[in-house]
C-alpha cells in the first residue's frame, strides 16, 4: 500500500475512532486536544497491528479499492458491494461489541461532561483517556478483518496475499504474515518472532517517526477538506455506501492534489516512505535469512515474473506514485547501491547475489 493509500485507510480509521463522541461538528472535533491525541493513537496502533499480523483487513480494503486489482483477483461487482456495506457496519459492529461498550464507560468515566473534548484536561488525564482509547482500535482491526476474510474465497485471499508479497517493494510497510503465502513452518515463525525482538527498538523509533508526520499530513488532508466544503458532510454520510463512496473519491482528488501542489505535504509525505522502506529493507532482509531454498525461489519467481494479478497492482501503485513509462525506464537503467532501495525493487541485488551463491543460511538459533 502507497503511503497515501496508507494515509486514506488511517483517515477511514480515525472517523471510525470518533464513533461515540460528543460532536458539536467535526470541524471542532478534529481540532480539539482529544482528536488530536487520538490521531497519534490510531497511527501507532494501526502500525502496530502491520507489526503483529492483525492489520491484514486495512491493507485488503486498501487493495480492493481498486477497480483493475478487484478484477484481477476475481472480486464480482455484487461481492464488492457486500464489503462496501459490510465496511459500512463496522461502526455499528463495534459499538455492540461488549469490550468497545466496557472502553467507552472507561472513557466516560475519565471526560469531564462540561468539556467532552478535553480542551481544558491536563496532560495526565488527556494520556490516561488516550490509554484506554487505545484498545479501540485492535477491535476496529479484529472486526475488519473478521468481515472481509469471510466475504472472499479462499483462490481470492491468497491471489491478494501473492500480490502483496509480489510487490513488496512498494511497500512503506512490511508485515511479517505477508510471508505466510510461502508455507511457513511453526519453527520459521518462531525464528521471525525473535527477529521481531531484535528490530523492536528501530521499529518503536519509526513509529515515532510516522505517527509525527502522518498527523501532519492528515491535518493538511483535513484543512483542504475545510476549504472544500467535504469536511462539512462527514456528519452527514451515517451508514450511506453512495456518500462515503463520493467521499472517498474527493478524499484522492484532494491528497492527489496535495502530493502534487503541495511542497511541505510531498516533503513529509516522501520522508515518511523513504523512512519506512528503510526500516522494510532490514528487517525483510533478515525474514529472508529464515527461508528455505524452495521457499527463496519461490519468493524470486513472485517478484521477478509476477502474476498477472500481481501486475496489476504493480501498474495501479506505479500510477499512484505518478511514475510514467519513461520514468520507469530510466529508473529501470539507473544503477543502484548494493544495499540501496528505489521504489519496486523487492529485493537487494547485493542479497540476492549472496543468497543465490550461498545458497541456505538461516539464521542461528
Amino acid at each position: 500500500m502507497q503511503t497515501k493509500s496508507l494515509l486514506l485507510s488511517l483517515l477511514c480509521l480515525f472517523l471510525l475512532s470518533a464513533t461515540g463522541y460528543a460532536q458539536p461538528n467535526f470541524a471542532e472535533l478534529r481540532q480539539s486536544p482529544m482528536m488530536q491525541q487520538s490521531m497519534k493513537m490510531g497511527v501507532k496502533a494501526t502500525l502496530r497491528s502491520f507489526w503483529d499480523g492483525s492489520g491484514s483487513g486495512l491493507m485488503t480494503i486498501g487493495l480492493l479499492n481498486i477497480p483493475e486489482f478487484r478484477q484481477a483477483v476475481g472480486v464480482s461487482d455484487e461481492q464488492y458491494q457486500e464489503i462496501q456495506s459490510a465496511q459500512m457496519n463496522i461502526g455499528a459492529a463495534l459499538q455492540a461489541h461488549p469490550e468497545y461498550q466496557e472502553i467507552m464507560a472507561e472513557m466516560q468515566a475519565i471526560q469531564d461532561p462540561m468539556d467532552p473534548l478535553m480542551h481544558n484536561a491536563d496532560e495526565e488525564t488527556l494520556n490516561q483517556f488516550m490509554n484506554v482509547q487505545e484498545r479501540v482500535m485492535p477491535l476496529v482491526m479484529e472486526i475488519q478483518a473478521e468481515t472481509i476474510d469471510g466475504l472472499l474465497t479462499p483462490e481470492q485471499r491468497e491471489k491478494t496475499a501473492e500480490a502483496l508479497l509480489a510487490n513488496m517493494g512498494e511497500m512503506p510497510i512490511i508485515s511479517p504474515d505477508m510471508f505466510e503465502i510461502l508455507d511457513l513452518t511453526d519453527a520459521q515463525r518462531e525464528q521471525m518472532e525473535e527477529i521481531k525482538k531484535e528490530l523492536e527498538p528501530a521499529f518503536e523509533q519509526l513509529i515515532e517517526d510516522f505517527t509525527e508526520s502522518s498527523v501532519l499530513v492528515v491535518n493538511k488532508m483535513f484543512d483542504e477538506f475545510e476549504k472544500q466544503g467535504v469536511l462539512e458532510e462527514l456528519g452527514n454520510i451515517g451508514g450511506d455506501r453512495q456518500k462515503m463512496e463520493e467521499f472517498g473519491k474527493k478524499s484522492q482528488e484532494i491528497v492527489q492534489k496535495l502530493a502534487e501542489d503541495d511542497p511541505e505535504f510531498k516533503r513529509i509525505n516522501d520522508g515518511m516512505h523513504t523512512k519506512g522502506k528503510t526500516f522494510a529493507v532490514q528487517f525483510q532482509t533478515k525474514m529472508f535469512d529464515v527461508l528455505t531454498d524452495e521457499q527463496w525461489k519461490r519468493l524470486q519467481e513472485l517478484t521477478d515474473n509476477p502474476p498477472e494479478h500481481a501486475k496489476v497492482l504493480l501498474a495501479q501503485l506505479k500510477k499512484q506514485r505518478g511514475e510514467t513509462d519513461d520514468a520507469a525506464a530510466s529508473a529501470g537503467s539507473w544503477q543502484p547501491g548494493p544495499d540501496s532501495w528505489r521504489p519496486g525493487v523487492a529485493i537487494p541485488e547485493q542479497y540476492r547475489q549472496e543468497r543465490n551463491t550461498r545458497g541456505s543460511f538461516p539464521r542461528p538459533q
